[in-house]
Protein backbone atom coordinates (compact mmCIF):
# COMPACT_ATOMS: atom_id res chain seq x y z
CA UNK A 1 0.00 0.00 0.00
CA UNK A 2 1.51 3.41 -0.93
CA UNK A 3 1.69 5.97 1.60
CA UNK A 4 -0.66 8.41 0.02
CA UNK A 5 -1.33 10.31 3.73
CA UNK A 6 2.22 11.19 3.79
CA UNK A 7 2.42 12.42 -0.12
CA UNK A 8 -0.58 14.49 0.46
CA UNK A 9 1.15 16.51 3.54
CA UNK A 10 4.39 16.93 0.93
CA UNK A 11 2.48 18.18 -1.43
CA UNK A 12 0.43 21.34 0.72
CA UNK A 13 3.45 21.97 2.39
CA UNK A 14 6.10 22.32 -0.88
CA UNK A 15 3.42 24.08 -2.67
CA UNK A 16 2.81 26.40 -0.04
CA UNK A 17 6.12 27.26 0.58
CA UNK A 18 6.87 27.41 -3.36
CA UNK A 19 3.69 30.00 -3.82
CA UNK A 20 4.96 32.22 -1.19
CA UNK A 21 8.72 32.53 -2.24
CA UNK A 22 7.09 33.37 -5.66
CA UNK A 23 4.66 35.87 -4.15
CA UNK A 24 7.89 37.21 -1.96
CA UNK A 25 10.17 37.25 -5.39
CA UNK A 26 7.52 39.56 -7.05
CA UNK A 27 6.60 41.87 -5.22
CA UNK A 28 6.66 45.31 -6.50
CA UNK A 29 7.89 47.71 -3.89
CA UNK A 30 5.32 50.46 -3.43
CA UNK A 31 6.06 53.27 -6.12
CA UNK A 32 4.91 57.04 -5.09
CA UNK A 33 2.24 58.42 -7.02
CA UNK A 34 2.36 61.81 -7.47
CA UNK A 35 1.04 63.44 -4.58
CA UNK A 36 -2.23 64.82 -6.52
CA UNK A 37 -3.18 60.89 -6.98
CA UNK A 38 -2.63 59.67 -3.66
CA UNK A 39 -4.81 57.79 -1.73
CA UNK A 40 -4.07 55.41 0.36
CA UNK A 41 -4.99 52.26 -0.81
CA UNK A 42 -3.02 49.58 -2.06
CA UNK A 43 -4.08 46.57 -5.18
CA UNK A 44 -3.11 42.81 -5.32
CA UNK A 45 -3.13 41.43 -8.81
CA UNK A 46 -1.84 38.54 -9.58
CA UNK A 47 -1.37 35.18 -12.22
CA UNK A 48 -2.48 31.72 -11.69
CA UNK A 49 -0.12 29.06 -14.27
CA UNK A 50 -1.30 25.38 -14.55
CA UNK A 51 2.60 23.70 -14.99
CA UNK A 52 0.63 20.46 -15.42
CA UNK A 53 -1.33 21.16 -18.11
CA UNK A 54 1.20 24.26 -19.65
CA UNK A 55 -1.71 26.14 -19.04
CA UNK A 56 -3.02 29.29 -17.47
CA UNK A 57 -5.50 28.35 -14.94
CA UNK A 58 -8.92 30.26 -15.42
CA UNK A 59 -11.90 30.11 -13.82
CA UNK A 60 -10.48 29.22 -10.64
CA UNK A 61 -11.72 31.24 -7.24
CA UNK A 62 -9.34 33.58 -5.70
CA UNK A 63 -10.15 34.13 -1.76
CA UNK A 64 -7.94 37.06 -0.81
CA UNK A 65 -8.14 36.33 3.21
CA UNK A 66 -7.71 39.76 5.22
CA UNK A 67 -9.87 41.82 2.77
CA UNK A 68 -12.85 38.94 2.72
CA UNK A 69 -12.91 39.12 -0.95
CA UNK A 70 -13.59 36.41 -3.54
CA UNK A 71 -12.54 36.35 -7.01
CA UNK A 72 -12.30 34.27 -10.35
CA UNK A 73 -9.38 33.97 -12.71
CA UNK A 74 -9.84 35.18 -16.19
CA UNK A 75 -9.05 33.11 -19.62
CA UNK A 76 -5.83 33.90 -18.96
CA UNK A 77 -5.04 33.39 -15.27
CA UNK A 78 -5.28 36.88 -14.27
CA UNK A 79 -7.00 37.92 -11.21
CA UNK A 80 -7.15 41.52 -9.46
CA UNK A 81 -8.47 43.81 -6.25
CA UNK A 82 -7.78 47.44 -5.43
CA UNK A 83 -8.85 49.88 -3.25
CA UNK A 84 -7.39 47.70 0.16
CA UNK A 85 -6.88 49.25 2.97
CA UNK A 86 -3.02 48.89 3.74
CA UNK A 87 -2.51 45.88 6.27
CA UNK A 88 -1.71 41.77 6.07
CA UNK A 89 -3.14 39.29 3.52
CA UNK A 90 -2.65 35.95 2.31
CA UNK A 91 -4.16 34.53 -1.12
CA UNK A 92 -5.20 31.34 -1.33
CA UNK A 93 -6.41 29.61 -4.55
CA UNK A 94 -9.44 26.94 -5.06
CA UNK A 95 -10.35 24.89 -7.96
CA UNK A 96 -11.68 21.36 -9.27
CA UNK A 97 -8.01 20.41 -10.28
CA UNK A 98 -6.58 20.66 -6.96
CA UNK A 99 -9.01 18.64 -5.28
CA UNK A 100 -8.70 16.02 -7.11
CA UNK A 101 -4.74 16.56 -6.95
CA UNK A 102 -5.13 16.74 -3.25
CA UNK A 103 -2.88 19.89 -2.75
CA UNK A 104 -3.30 23.35 -1.28
CA UNK A 105 -2.29 26.64 -3.53
CA UNK A 106 -1.56 29.75 -1.30
CA UNK A 107 1.04 32.33 -0.28
CA UNK A 108 2.42 33.20 3.18
CA UNK A 109 1.06 36.24 4.62
CA UNK A 110 2.37 39.50 3.38
CA UNK A 111 2.31 43.26 3.88
CA UNK A 112 1.24 45.90 2.03
CA UNK A 113 1.65 49.26 2.50
CA UNK A 114 -0.26 52.44 1.48
CA UNK A 115 -0.27 53.41 -2.38
CA UNK A 116 1.21 49.91 -3.38
CA UNK A 117 0.82 47.42 -6.31
CA UNK A 118 1.74 43.58 -5.24
CA UNK A 119 1.86 41.29 -7.81
CA UNK A 120 1.74 37.26 -6.89
CA UNK A 121 2.46 34.27 -9.45
CA UNK A 122 1.46 30.76 -8.28
CA UNK A 123 1.58 28.04 -10.06
CA UNK A 124 0.39 24.75 -10.14
CA UNK A 125 3.04 22.16 -10.56
CA UNK A 126 4.03 20.22 -13.09
CA UNK A 127 3.85 16.14 -13.16
CA UNK A 128 7.15 15.46 -12.78
CA UNK A 129 6.95 17.33 -9.51
CA UNK A 130 3.55 15.67 -8.30
CA UNK A 131 4.97 12.04 -9.08
CA UNK A 132 7.85 12.57 -7.18
CA UNK A 133 6.22 13.93 -4.26
CA UNK A 134 3.53 11.19 -5.02
CA UNK A 135 5.59 8.01 -5.27
CA UNK A 136 7.34 6.19 -2.93
CA UNK A 137 10.76 5.09 -5.08
CA UNK A 138 9.82 1.40 -6.46
CA UNK A 139 13.03 -0.11 -8.04
CA UNK A 140 10.62 -2.86 -10.06
CA UNK A 141 8.14 -0.53 -11.12
CA UNK A 142 7.63 -0.72 -14.63
CA UNK A 143 8.04 3.27 -15.60
CA UNK A 144 7.87 6.55 -13.87
CA UNK A 145 4.39 7.27 -14.58
CA UNK A 146 1.43 7.79 -12.11
CA UNK A 147 -2.61 7.74 -11.90
CA UNK A 148 -3.87 9.85 -8.84
CA UNK A 149 -7.21 11.30 -7.85
CA UNK A 150 -9.90 10.56 -5.17
CA UNK A 151 -13.09 8.57 -4.74
CA UNK A 152 -16.25 10.63 -3.54
CA UNK A 153 -19.80 9.43 -3.20
CA UNK A 154 -21.78 11.03 -6.13
CA UNK A 155 -24.43 11.85 -3.67
CA UNK A 156 -23.07 13.90 -0.70
CA UNK A 157 -19.06 14.51 -2.49
CA UNK A 158 -17.85 13.03 0.39
CA UNK A 159 -14.45 11.23 0.65
CA UNK A 160 -15.00 7.10 0.41
CA UNK A 161 -11.94 5.66 2.95
CA UNK A 162 -10.88 1.97 1.98
CA UNK A 163 -12.47 1.82 -1.34
CA UNK A 164 -9.88 -0.40 -3.88
CA UNK A 165 -8.77 1.36 -6.68
CA UNK A 166 -7.35 -0.79 -9.15
CA UNK A 167 -5.80 0.02 -12.86
CA UNK A 168 -5.72 -2.90 -15.39
CA UNK A 169 -4.02 -2.92 -19.15
CA UNK A 170 -1.88 -5.40 -20.86
CA UNK A 171 1.51 -5.60 -22.65
CA UNK A 172 3.34 -7.12 -25.30
CA UNK A 173 5.86 -9.79 -24.80
CA UNK A 174 8.11 -12.01 -26.70
CA UNK A 175 10.28 -14.94 -25.63
CA UNK A 176 11.58 -18.38 -27.41
CA UNK A 177 9.57 -20.28 -25.11
CA UNK A 178 6.50 -18.50 -25.32
CA UNK A 179 6.49 -16.47 -27.99
CA UNK A 180 4.73 -13.26 -29.07
CA UNK A 181 1.98 -12.98 -26.57
CA UNK A 182 -0.28 -10.32 -24.60
CA UNK A 183 0.38 -10.62 -20.87
CA UNK A 184 -2.23 -9.00 -18.69
CA UNK A 185 -1.19 -6.80 -16.00
CA UNK A 186 -3.62 -5.54 -12.46
CA UNK A 187 -1.56 -2.62 -9.67
CA UNK A 188 -3.94 -1.63 -6.83
CA UNK A 189 -4.54 1.11 -4.13
CA UNK A 190 -7.19 1.76 -1.20
CA UNK A 191 -7.87 5.48 -0.69
CA UNK A 192 -7.15 6.87 2.65
CA UNK A 193 -9.23 8.86 4.81
CA UNK A 194 -9.28 12.02 2.55
CA UNK A 195 -10.25 9.28 -0.40
CA UNK A 196 -6.73 10.01 -2.38
CA UNK A 197 -5.47 7.61 -4.28
CA UNK A 198 -2.09 7.02 -5.91
CA UNK A 199 -0.85 4.38 -8.37
CA UNK A 200 2.81 4.58 -9.07
CA UNK A 201 5.51 3.22 -11.58
CA UNK A 202 3.54 2.89 -14.46
CA UNK A 203 4.76 2.66 -17.73
CA UNK A 204 3.79 5.42 -20.65
CA UNK A 205 2.38 4.80 -23.81
CA UNK A 206 -0.50 2.36 -22.86
CA UNK A 207 -4.42 2.28 -22.43
CA UNK A 208 -5.81 0.78 -19.59
CA UNK A 209 -9.18 0.28 -17.75
CA UNK A 210 -9.69 1.95 -14.58
CA UNK A 211 -12.16 0.99 -11.49
CA UNK A 212 -12.77 1.90 -7.90
CA UNK A 213 -14.65 -1.05 -5.89
CA UNK A 214 -15.61 -1.15 -1.78
CA UNK A 215 -17.52 -4.03 -1.03
CA UNK A 216 -20.36 -5.26 -3.28
CA UNK A 217 -20.31 -1.50 -4.84
CA UNK A 218 -18.40 -0.92 -7.81
CA UNK A 219 -18.27 1.59 -10.49
CA UNK A 220 -17.71 1.32 -14.54
CA UNK A 221 -14.14 0.21 -15.95
CA UNK A 222 -13.16 3.74 -17.07
CA UNK A 223 -11.08 3.81 -20.27
CA UNK A 224 -7.51 5.93 -19.62
CA UNK A 225 -4.61 6.66 -22.16
CA UNK A 226 -1.08 7.44 -20.80
CA UNK A 227 0.70 9.79 -23.52
CA UNK A 228 4.59 9.07 -25.12
CA UNK A 229 6.26 11.51 -22.09
CA UNK A 230 8.73 9.87 -19.97
CA UNK A 231 6.71 10.44 -16.66
CA UNK A 232 2.77 11.04 -17.93
CA UNK A 233 0.51 11.81 -15.10
CA UNK A 234 -3.60 10.97 -15.45
CA UNK A 235 -5.72 12.71 -13.24
CA UNK A 236 -9.39 11.02 -12.26
CA UNK A 237 -11.82 11.41 -9.97
CA UNK A 238 -14.13 8.26 -9.25
CA UNK A 239 -17.74 8.32 -8.08
CA UNK A 240 -18.95 5.40 -5.51
CA UNK A 241 -21.99 5.05 -3.73
CA UNK A 242 -20.42 3.04 -0.57
CA UNK A 243 -23.21 1.96 0.36
CA UNK A 244 -25.22 0.73 -3.40
CA UNK A 245 -24.85 -2.98 -4.40
CA UNK A 246 -23.58 -3.41 -8.03
CA UNK A 247 -26.94 -4.70 -9.36
CA UNK A 248 -28.43 -1.26 -8.74
CA UNK A 249 -29.65 -0.44 -12.28
CA UNK A 250 -31.67 2.47 -11.50
CA UNK A 251 -31.89 5.65 -9.60
CA UNK A 252 -32.25 9.31 -10.19
CA UNK A 253 -29.41 10.94 -12.28
CA UNK A 254 -29.52 11.45 -15.83
CA UNK A 255 -27.03 11.82 -18.88
CA UNK A 256 -27.96 13.67 -22.34
CA UNK A 257 -26.00 14.60 -25.43
CA UNK A 258 -25.43 14.39 -29.05
CA UNK A 259 -23.95 11.97 -31.44
CA UNK A 260 -22.39 13.44 -34.79
CA UNK A 261 -21.50 10.67 -37.38
CA UNK A 262 -18.69 11.76 -39.12
CA UNK A 263 -19.83 12.99 -43.13
CA UNK A 264 -23.29 11.42 -42.67
CA UNK A 265 -26.13 13.45 -44.07
CA UNK A 266 -28.35 12.37 -40.90
CA UNK A 267 -27.38 11.70 -37.49
CA UNK A 268 -30.56 9.71 -36.22
CA UNK A 269 -30.54 5.84 -35.57
CA UNK A 270 -27.31 5.67 -33.19
CA UNK A 271 -27.54 3.34 -30.04
CA UNK A 272 -26.62 5.04 -26.53
CA UNK A 273 -26.00 2.49 -24.04
CA UNK A 274 -25.14 2.90 -20.39
CA UNK A 275 -22.85 -0.49 -19.79
CA UNK A 276 -23.73 -2.15 -17.15
CA UNK A 277 -27.23 -1.14 -17.00
CA UNK A 278 -30.67 -1.98 -18.82
CA UNK A 279 -31.13 2.05 -20.13
CA UNK A 280 -30.44 2.62 -23.64
CA UNK A 281 -31.59 5.21 -26.23
CA UNK A 282 -31.36 5.92 -29.81
CA UNK A 283 -30.99 9.30 -31.05
CA UNK A 284 -33.10 11.55 -33.26
CA UNK A 285 -32.36 13.69 -36.50
CA UNK A 286 -29.90 15.74 -34.85
CA UNK A 287 -28.16 13.17 -32.99
CA UNK A 288 -29.55 14.03 -29.59
CA UNK A 289 -30.19 11.22 -27.04
CA UNK A 290 -31.41 11.93 -23.38
CA UNK A 291 -31.33 9.20 -20.63
CA UNK A 292 -33.26 9.24 -17.17
CA UNK A 293 -33.59 6.75 -13.64
CA UNK A 294 -29.69 6.06 -13.68
CA UNK A 295 -27.58 5.23 -10.66
CA UNK A 296 -25.27 7.24 -9.30
CA UNK A 297 -21.35 6.99 -10.17
CA UNK A 298 -19.10 6.80 -12.85
CA UNK A 299 -20.18 5.03 -15.88
CA UNK A 300 -19.48 4.70 -18.91
CA UNK A 301 -21.33 5.17 -22.42
CA UNK A 302 -21.37 2.77 -25.36
CA UNK A 303 -22.24 4.67 -28.40
CA UNK A 304 -22.43 2.35 -31.86
CA UNK A 305 -23.79 2.90 -35.23
CA UNK A 306 -23.26 0.88 -38.40
CA UNK A 307 -20.68 1.57 -40.46
CA UNK A 308 -19.18 3.57 -37.57
CA UNK A 309 -16.37 2.95 -35.03
CA UNK A 310 -17.99 2.33 -31.15
CA UNK A 311 -17.08 4.80 -29.15
CA UNK A 312 -16.67 4.74 -25.33
CA UNK A 313 -17.53 8.14 -23.48
CA UNK A 314 -16.99 8.19 -18.88
CA UNK A 315 -19.76 9.82 -17.83
CA UNK A 316 -19.64 10.63 -13.66
CA UNK A 317 -23.47 10.29 -12.31
CA UNK A 318 -25.59 12.16 -9.59
CA UNK A 319 -28.55 12.93 -8.53
CA UNK A 320 -27.46 16.62 -7.74
CA UNK A 321 -26.80 17.50 -11.53
CA UNK A 322 -27.71 16.37 -14.99
CA UNK A 323 -24.87 15.77 -16.99
CA UNK A 324 -24.24 16.23 -21.18
CA UNK A 325 -21.77 14.92 -23.05
CA UNK A 326 -20.74 14.77 -27.05
CA UNK A 327 -19.98 11.81 -29.14
CA UNK A 328 -18.15 12.29 -32.73
CA UNK A 329 -18.47 8.53 -34.50
CA UNK A 330 -15.96 8.03 -37.04
CA UNK A 331 -16.41 6.31 -40.55
CA UNK A 332 -15.46 2.20 -39.56
CA UNK A 333 -12.72 1.08 -41.72
CA UNK A 334 -11.93 -2.87 -42.06
CA UNK A 335 -8.07 -2.88 -41.86
CA UNK A 336 -6.69 -6.04 -41.99
CA UNK A 337 -4.08 -6.77 -38.82
CA UNK A 338 -0.31 -6.96 -39.35
CA UNK A 339 1.27 -9.74 -37.10
CA UNK A 340 2.11 -7.64 -34.51
CA UNK A 341 -1.49 -6.86 -33.85
CA UNK A 342 -3.14 -10.24 -34.11
CA UNK A 343 -0.47 -11.50 -31.63
CA UNK A 344 -2.31 -8.28 -29.32
CA UNK A 345 -5.68 -9.76 -30.58
CA UNK A 346 -4.90 -13.52 -29.30
CA UNK A 347 -3.19 -11.96 -25.76
CA UNK A 348 -6.32 -9.83 -25.50
CA UNK A 349 -9.40 -13.27 -25.99
CA UNK A 350 -6.48 -14.98 -23.43
CA UNK A 351 -7.62 -12.44 -21.37
CA UNK A 352 -10.98 -12.28 -21.93
CA UNK A 353 -10.74 -16.35 -20.93
CA UNK A 354 -11.83 -16.80 -24.89
CA UNK A 355 -9.10 -19.65 -25.21
CA UNK A 356 -9.62 -21.21 -22.00
CA UNK A 357 -13.40 -21.70 -22.98
CA UNK A 358 -12.29 -22.87 -26.12
CA UNK A 359 -10.30 -25.60 -25.05
CA UNK A 360 -13.43 -26.66 -23.15
CA UNK A 361 -15.31 -27.87 -25.57
CA UNK A 362 -18.41 -26.74 -24.31
CA UNK A 363 -19.57 -24.53 -27.26
CA UNK A 364 -19.08 -23.80 -30.43
CA UNK A 365 -16.46 -21.17 -31.21
CA UNK A 366 -15.20 -18.84 -34.13
CA UNK A 367 -11.69 -17.25 -33.75
CA UNK A 368 -9.72 -14.61 -35.51
CA UNK A 369 -8.65 -17.33 -38.04
CA UNK A 370 -11.76 -18.77 -38.81
CA UNK A 371 -13.18 -15.34 -39.22
CA UNK A 372 -10.79 -13.80 -41.64
CA UNK A 373 -11.31 -15.45 -44.56
CA UNK A 374 -15.52 -14.90 -44.27
CA UNK A 375 -15.62 -11.37 -45.43
CA UNK A 376 -19.30 -11.34 -44.15
CA UNK A 377 -21.18 -7.96 -45.00
CA UNK A 378 -23.63 -8.36 -41.83
CA UNK A 379 -23.29 -9.99 -38.41
CA UNK A 380 -25.57 -12.69 -39.14
CA UNK A 381 -23.80 -13.67 -42.42
CA UNK A 382 -21.16 -15.50 -39.47
CA UNK A 383 -23.83 -16.54 -37.22
CA UNK A 384 -25.21 -18.56 -40.23
CA UNK A 385 -22.35 -21.08 -40.26
CA UNK A 386 -23.11 -21.77 -36.70
CA UNK A 387 -24.94 -25.06 -37.18
CA UNK A 388 -26.75 -24.83 -33.98
CA UNK A 389 -28.26 -21.53 -35.23
CA UNK A 390 -31.54 -20.58 -37.56
CA UNK A 391 -31.23 -17.21 -39.55
CA UNK A 392 -34.29 -16.19 -41.20
CA UNK A 393 -35.05 -12.75 -42.34
CA UNK A 394 -38.25 -10.69 -41.46
CA UNK A 395 -39.78 -7.05 -41.90
CA UNK A 396 -37.15 -6.16 -38.68
CA UNK A 397 -34.16 -7.69 -40.36
CA UNK A 398 -32.23 -10.85 -40.00
CA UNK A 399 -33.25 -12.49 -36.94
CA UNK A 400 -31.78 -15.29 -34.95
CA UNK A 401 -32.66 -18.39 -33.29
CA UNK A 402 -31.91 -21.27 -31.74
CA UNK A 403 -32.46 -24.29 -34.16
CA UNK A 404 -31.37 -26.78 -31.02
CA UNK A 405 -33.57 -24.95 -28.25
CA UNK A 406 -36.34 -25.54 -26.32
CA UNK A 407 -39.57 -23.95 -26.20
CA UNK A 408 -39.08 -20.84 -28.79
CA UNK A 409 -35.15 -21.39 -29.82
CA UNK A 410 -34.62 -17.89 -27.81
CA UNK A 411 -31.33 -16.43 -28.11
CA UNK A 412 -29.39 -14.22 -25.82
CA UNK A 413 -26.31 -12.13 -26.62
CA UNK A 414 -23.47 -10.76 -24.65
CA UNK A 415 -21.32 -8.22 -26.87
CA UNK A 416 -17.88 -7.41 -25.29
CA UNK A 417 -18.56 -9.25 -22.22
CA UNK A 418 -21.81 -7.42 -21.35
CA UNK A 419 -25.44 -8.45 -22.20
CA UNK A 420 -27.28 -6.98 -25.15
CA UNK A 421 -30.84 -5.21 -24.84
CA UNK A 422 -32.43 -5.42 -28.05
CA UNK A 423 -34.54 -2.24 -28.76
CA UNK A 424 -36.49 -4.20 -31.90
CA UNK A 425 -36.32 -7.99 -32.74
CA UNK A 426 -33.29 -8.30 -35.34
CA UNK A 427 -31.76 -4.71 -33.96
CA UNK A 428 -28.56 -6.37 -33.58
CA UNK A 429 -27.48 -6.36 -37.11
CA UNK A 430 -27.88 -2.55 -36.99
CA UNK A 431 -25.53 -1.75 -34.70
CA UNK A 432 -22.31 -4.32 -34.45
CA UNK A 433 -20.40 -4.11 -37.70
CA UNK A 434 -19.52 -7.56 -38.80
CA UNK A 435 -15.67 -6.52 -40.00
CA UNK A 436 -15.38 -5.62 -36.02
CA UNK A 437 -15.82 -8.80 -35.01
CA UNK A 438 -13.16 -10.85 -33.34
CA UNK A 439 -14.39 -14.03 -31.43
CA UNK A 440 -17.96 -16.02 -31.62
CA UNK A 441 -18.98 -18.50 -28.89
CA UNK A 442 -22.19 -20.03 -29.12
CA UNK A 443 -23.75 -22.30 -25.81
CA UNK A 444 -26.62 -24.41 -25.42
CA UNK A 445 -28.39 -24.03 -22.26
CA UNK A 446 -26.96 -26.99 -20.11
CA UNK A 447 -23.31 -25.78 -21.44
CA UNK A 448 -23.52 -22.01 -20.84
CA UNK A 449 -20.79 -20.71 -18.64
CA UNK A 450 -22.33 -19.50 -15.32
CA UNK A 451 -20.96 -15.63 -16.27
CA UNK A 452 -23.18 -16.05 -19.06
CA UNK A 453 -26.25 -17.58 -17.68
CA UNK A 454 -29.37 -15.24 -17.17
CA UNK A 455 -32.39 -16.18 -14.76
CA UNK A 456 -35.03 -17.86 -16.22
CA UNK A 457 -31.86 -19.77 -18.42
CA UNK A 458 -33.42 -21.84 -21.42
CA UNK A 459 -31.80 -19.78 -24.26
CA UNK A 460 -29.03 -19.98 -26.42
CA UNK A 461 -26.20 -17.77 -25.77
CA UNK A 462 -23.94 -15.83 -28.19
CA UNK A 463 -21.11 -14.12 -27.18
CA UNK A 464 -19.68 -11.36 -29.39
CA UNK A 465 -16.27 -9.95 -29.30
CA UNK A 466 -15.32 -7.06 -31.13
CA UNK A 467 -12.06 -4.63 -31.94
CA UNK A 468 -13.90 -2.29 -29.28
CA UNK A 469 -12.92 -4.93 -27.00
CA UNK A 470 -10.09 -7.05 -28.09
CA UNK A 471 -7.90 -4.39 -29.68
CA UNK A 472 -4.34 -3.68 -27.20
Amino acid sequence: MLLVTKARFIFTALLVGFAGTLGAQQKTPPTPAPSAGKTGKAEISGLVVDSLNGRYLSGADVIIDGAKATLITDSLGRFKIDNLAPGTFQVGVFHPLLDTLGISLATKPFHVGPDSATYIVLSVPSAGSIIRGACPVRPRAKGTSAVIGHVNDPETLQPVEGAEVSIAWSELEASKETGVRMSPRLIRDSTDKYGAYHICGLPNSMKATLQAKRGNAVTAEVPIELGDEESELFIRTMLLVPSSDSTTKVGNASVSGRVVLEGAVSNAGSRVEVVGTNQIAMTNENGEFSINKLPSGSHVLLVRHLGFGAETVPVDLTSRQPQRVSVKLPKFVAMLDPVVVKARSQGALEKVGFEQRQKSGMGYYLGPDQLKNMNPQYLTDILRRVPSLRVQSSSDGDVVSSARGTGSGCVSYYVDDMPWMSASPGDINNFVNANEVVAVEVYQDTNTPAQYTRAGGGCTTIVLWTRFKIRN
